[in-house]
């Protein structure tokens, strides 16, 4: 059996271990959490224009067609 000191000696170590494990893991849990926040950051002036019509406008561009068919 390992002498008292020894014992004393791996305890301590393994709290130590420990001790930096749960401090990696706050940390990681910490920027994660600031991730979330954050969100992406877009740059408008680069982003694609929307070019998605509204209801009111797909019924108007349909209409258009449907009174130029007629003619």
């Amino acid at each position: 059996m390992a002498s008292k000191s020894q014992v004393t000696y791996n305890k301590k170590q393994r709290e130590k271990e420990k001790a930096l494990k749960r401090k990696i893991k706050d940390e990681k849990r910490l920027s994660k959490k600031d991730t979330i926040n954050k969100g992406l950051e877009i740059n408008w002036e680069i982003a694609p224009k929307n070019r998605t019509l509204t209801q009111t406008e797909r019924e108007s561009k349909e209409a258009n067609r449907l009174n130029h068919i007629n003619i």
